[in-house]
């Protein structure tokens, strides 16, 4: 009981008795993830703090924003163009930087992945002013060591040895914390993902993806 007291007050707000973790009306469907630099899911505000979104391979970008569709049963994953998205592909760079993350491996999502870290699923927390997206237990925060700086105009077609070695798409990792560690890894930023909802249909994922103008 300690350690879930402890979360909630890293979490930066009280989160009432009932928020379990759940999925509420807004993460249904089809949707982007846009990016936020923020600490504070209670004072987060996405017209100030958006900084990107995420492609469809699950890349921090300036401006290409993928949808992504959340798989109906449970575990809750999300999907995209390119494939099932996780933290569980090993050909990903790791957050080295990290006191506890440094084992672990940036999103990825692509054909072959396979959920396979235990607890690993996407929800939104009832509470949250936002629909902002959580993964495994209570891990409402990420980790990206800079925002992009630079607009990617040829899309999604950065290789995984090229993320993090350019200005257009950095990694994002899970935010680890530990008594080591408390805050955000030293020189990175601390994110959260915001869920925006689009109508299914609207758009041909493969062929165009959405751009945000930041």
């Amino acid at each position: 009981m300690k350690t879930l007291q402890f979360t909630l007050l890293l979490l930066g707000a009280s989160v009432p008795a009932l928020a379990a973790p759940s999925v509420i009306d807004d993460f249904v469907g089809q949707g982007q993830i846009h990016v936020l630099n923020s600490s504070s899911y209670a004072s987060a505000n996405p017209a100030t703090d958006t900084i990107g979104c995420l492609t469809a391979s699950g890349f921090l970008s300036k401006n290409n924003c993928a949808t992504f569709t959340r798989t109906e049963s449970y575990p809750y994953m999300l999907v995209s163009s390119r494939g099932l998205c996780t933290f569980n592909d090993k050909s990903m760079p790791n957050n080295k930087d990290s006191y506890y993350g440094k084992n672990t491996y940036a999103w990825h999502c692509l054909e072959s992945a396979k959920a396979g870290i235990e607890g690993e699923r996407y929800y939104t927390v009832n509470g949250f002013k936002y629909p902002f997206l959580c993964n495994g237990n209570l891990g409402c925060y990420y980790d990206i060591p800079a925002a992009p700086t630079t607009v990617a105009d040829d899309g999604d077609s950065f290789s995984v040895q090229e993320v993090g070695k350019t200005k257009a798409v950095q990694p994002v990792w899970q935010f680890f914390w530990g008594s080591h560690q408390m805050g955000i890894t030293p020189g990175h930023l601390q994110v959260l993902w915001l869920w925006v909802p689009v109508k299914e249909g609207k758009e041909k994922r493969d062929e165009q993806q959405y751009r945000l103008s930041i």
